[in-house]
């Protein structure tokens, strides 16, 4: 037997170990010298979704498809790269195929069970479970996933007891764990037994411990705003193409970016671009950035007027092919919030929302949610109080520099003022006003965020809704620079 290259064992172990950067620059390399290789297009397409390279990664898992047909892991990851377009309609008809391919397929029945959650479909996803339970299908992740969609059911007590008794399993791999820990201690919030929460999530953050350098991200986010001072934004060469088209919601994570992104997204005239990665990656590829450990460091004195405008074309171009009919099109990438000078140089006229929110709810959220390893910082309260006070830090600099590029939109504000709000928001962006952005709960875009429950419904009031942990956010508070919590009415 042939053993395998060097190359592709390290593209192998970078995909297994989700640096999905690396495996995809190894794998695009390995599918060039071996073009037919079907399931090498299926990983690299995999690693091409979740870099956010939506029409690559279509691309690579349809060339597989051809090769090798009737692959129920190659439809599941067609879905996925569905999903991720918000065409949740198309996704569902390709996990039917791999369903039909293989009707024991956990990885399908688990999709198509999500897909149904995610339509308000909350009953037939726990039918979709409840059936593969009974004929014998059993795992996990579907156990995990019933804990979701049973929340919406009235059914919580029954999906506790389920994740209870898996979670008394000793076989189960650390990120399994974590996972169902993240979904136990949503149906312990959700069911008011908060000491019982505070501990899971405790638990869940414990396993998952991703790598994240408090010092060094400090020191790139100081670096940055260093770099970019109003010479060098006078200096810097500009695209000569016109920006106008494209708008960034930037902000915290659950901040309200998705939110803003739906009412967007609801006119007839904008698109919903979702979290796009294809900024950092051009600036990575400008050597704008460095990256010590785990910041980022601009240096826009590198820039020349060629590279601005060849930059500024390969965006344009992806927006193109996603949105082809669009007058706007929003990527509510929210780390996109250290690019704002790079979005002033290659997108002249292009508008940036800041989403805030109270940040005690904005720290907490972050630790509550499962990010599956994507955000480094949000598994320890302080990394995420650290985070927030230069996420602020960094807007306010850029509020400084380009003060009529950048709205700031507060939650509360926009709940309390819906429709005022809604239209400053689309006079900002430069679309004229339509009222179905109010109804921004009725269409049919389906978000692949943490948010998309939120997305669906009517706007609603959640400030103030992590009072019951207040005892163990006194360190959280001293951190934000924020005063002791006083209950209501003392």
């Amino acid at each position: 037997m042939r053993m395998p290259s060097p190359k592709l064992m390290e593209a192998r172990q970078a995909y297994n170990e989700s640096d999905f950067h690396k495996a995809a620059r190894l794998m695009r390399d390995l599918v060039k010298e071996s073009p037919n290789d079907a399931d090498m297009l299926f990983r690299l397409g995999v690693c091409e979704m979740n870099l956010s390279r939506i029409p690559e990664a279509r691309a690579a898992i349809e060339k597989a498809l051809k090769i090798r047909p009737n692959q129920p892991d190659y439809y599941c990851a067609l879905a996925g790269v569905s999903r991720r377009e918000g065409k949740v309609l198309r996704a569902e008809k390709e996990i039917d195929k791999a369903i039909a391919a293989d009707p024991k397929h956990e990885g399908a029945l688990k999709l198509k069970a999500e897909i149904r959650f995610f339509l308000d479909d909350a009953k037939g996803a726990c039918e979709i479970i409840d059936s593969a339970n009974a004929r014998g299908i059993t795992s996990p992740s579907l156990d995990i996933a019933f804990g979701l969609f049973c929340a919406s059911m009235g059914r919580e007590r029954e999906g506790i007891e389920r994740l209870e008794a898996l979670a008394a399993r000793l076989d189960l791999h650390p990120r399994v764990q974590a996972t169902l820990l993240f979904r136990l201690g949503a149906l312990y919030d959700k069911t008011k037994n908060h000491d019982k929460a505070w501990e899971t999530f405790v638990r869940a953050n414990a396993i998952r411990k991703p790598r994240f350098n408090p010092v060094l991200s400090r020191a790139a986010h100081e670096a940055t705003i260093a770099n970019w001072d109003a010479g060098t934004v006078a200096r810097v060469p500009r695209a000569k193409r016109s920006g106008e088209r494209c708008v960034f919601i930037v902000g915290m994570p659950r901040s309200g970016t998705s939110l803003v992104e739906q009412i967007i997204a609801t006119h007839p005239k904008a698109y919903g671009a979702g979290e796009l990665a294809d900024l950092i990656m051009i600036c990575n590829s400008l050597g704008l950035t460095e990256f010590p450990g785990s910041g980022q460091v601009h240096h826009p004195e590198r820039l020349s007027q060629l590279a601005v405008d060849d930059a500024a074309k390969r965006y344009h171009d992806v927006i193109q092919r996603l949105a082809p009919g669009a007058t706007r099109v929003t990527d509510k990438n929210p780390f996109n919030y250290q690019h704002v000078g790079m979005m002033h140089v290659l997108f002249p006229g292009c508008r940036v929302i800041w989403c805030r929110r109270n940040p005690i709810d904005v720290c907490v959220s972050n630790y509550f949610q499962d990010f599956q390893d994507s955000i480094p910082f949000a598994t320890e309260l302080d990394h995420i109080a650290m985070i927030y006070k230069l996420h602020e830090r960094a807007m306010n600099h850029w509020q400084k520099l380009f003060p009529d590029m950048i709205m700031e939109l507060h939650y509360d504000d926009l709940v309390d003022q819906q429709e005022a709000k809604t239209r400053e928001l689309l006079r900002f962006v430069g679309l004229a006003w339509d009222e179905s952005c109010l109804r921004f709960y009725e269409s049919d875009r389906v978000t692949v965020t943490a948010s998309n429950d939120q997305v669906r419904k009517p706007l609603y009031k959640s400030t103030g809704r992590y009072a019951p942990y207040e005892k163990h956010l006194v360190k959280l508070r001293k951190d934000l620079g924020l005063p002791a919590y006083a209950p209501a009415g003392s």
